[in-house]
């Protein structure tokens, strides 16, 4: 029986031997990969049996230094640089998000050197520092196979039309909405949808690739209204990936970029880093303004214990979020968060991007998390 658990834990050495010697900066002991034989070429690479040389993309995949396009920034031995962090904040030259954070030592083999960082060429120590771990959550359905994300979107439209075309929108928080001819709603809030729909945008840069869908279920109501719709394809698109998102979770840069490396999602108009990989140009998103925030609004239906069919209080999410107001009795006021680049709000390019998802994130959080609070919508929309 020894014999059998030593052969055993031999065979478990090699086979992480084998999966752990990739060249990634960044590489710590207890990688592993779950990669699926089926979910096509690995990341960065057109067509068939490409690799870019960062190692598994299925194991622990780090928060790493990158440029504005969100593009690995490498050392001179072609390796990626972990950031620095001490008990899940960053190291930075300031001791605040604000400061220029600190990157994780990497040694000649790639690996993380722990409690050790970088300041300029110099190596200080510093106990505690190591690489953190992107939190992928319910967006790791975007690990399936290609098949389970075709029937996704599939089940997805099936659904959205359902409702009249001329009343689907974007709800308060960016999903997809409509309502039945009976009046009831249709949101499309499934996870495994959302990420669906959301590749297929990002890989037709709009809607086209959506309205051949629709074509080929005979959909011919919801083929013309994605058509002819005109809402920024980006917005519905960082929309959907919020919706797909844990709601307790973030979304940032990182996680954008490493979603789009689970399917080698690159668009139309792939973009380059200093390895000669392919990556999403995120460049044509041009404008996140959250003053577009001041124009939702949502109600809350009790006060004081006492329940209404109307609401109480109508505030817009701008002030929900960003003003000083009275508690009103419905638990910690949310705020806005800041994941697109340390704590620097972005506008555009793959930071803005992510900001705006992260922002719909942060919104349908906090109405999820209490059935009183609701979504106001103007009367032309009922």
């Amino acid at each position: 029986m020894k014999s059998i658990k030593k052969i055993s834990f031999g065979i478990m050495l090699l086979a992480i031997s084998l999966i752990g010697c990739e060249r990634w900066g960044g590489r710590v002991d207890n990688l592993d990969s779950d990669r699926p034989t089926d979910v096509g070429p690995e990341y960065g690479k057109r067509g068939n049996g490409g690799s870019t040389d960062l190692g598994t993309l299925y194991g622990d995949l780090l928060y790493i230094l990158r440029d504005a396009d969100g593009l690995p920034v490498y050392t001179d031995d072609g390796f990626v640089q972990p950031l620095a962090f001490v008990d899940g904040v960053p190291l930075t030259d300031d001791g605040t998000l604000e400061g220029v954070q600190y990157v994780c030592a990497v040694n000649d083999e790639g690996e993380v050197e722990l409690n050790f960082y970088m300041d300029g060429d110099e190596k200080k120590a510093y106990d505690g520092v190591g690489p953190m771990e992107v939190e992928f959550g319910r967006t790791s359905i975007f690990r399936s196979p290609q098949r389970v994300m075709d029937q996704a979107i599939r089940e997805a439209l099936r659904g959205l039309s359902e409702a009249d075309p001329t009343t689907i929108r974007l709800d308060f928080c960016g999903r997809l909405y409509g309502l039945r001819p009976d009046g009831t709603e249709k949101t499309v809030d499934s996870p495994r949808e959302n990420m669906a729909l959301y590749q297929n945008m990002m890989e037709n840069e709009g809607f086209s690739g959506i309205c051949d869908i629709c074509a080929e279920l005979n959909l011919n109501h919801l083929h013309d209204f994605f058509y002819n719709w005109q809402e920024p394809w980006m917005h519905v698109a960082a929309g959907c990936l919020a919706a797909a998102n844990d709601k307790t979770g973030t979304v940032s840069v990182d996680k954008v970029r490493y979603i789009h490396s689970f399917k080698n999602l690159i668009g139309l108009n792939a973009i380059e880093d200093d390895l000669n990989n392919l990556y999403f140009d995120f460049s044509i998103f041009t404008s996140y303004d959250r003053n577009m925030w001041r124009d939702i609004e949502l109600g809350f239906l009790v006060w004081n214990g006492a329940y209404n069919t109307e609401p109480i209080e109508v505030l817009s999410v701008w002030d929900i979020f960003e003003s000083s107001i009275p508690g009103f009795g419905y638990g910690t006021q949310p705020s806005f968060t800041y994941h697109s680049e340390h704590n620097w709000f972005k506008t555009t390019n793959i930071g803005g991007f992510a900001q705006f998802a992260d922002d719909c994130n942060q919104i349908l959080e906090y109405v999820h998390g209490d059935s009183n609070i609701i979504w106001v919508k103007e009367q032309n929309e009922e």
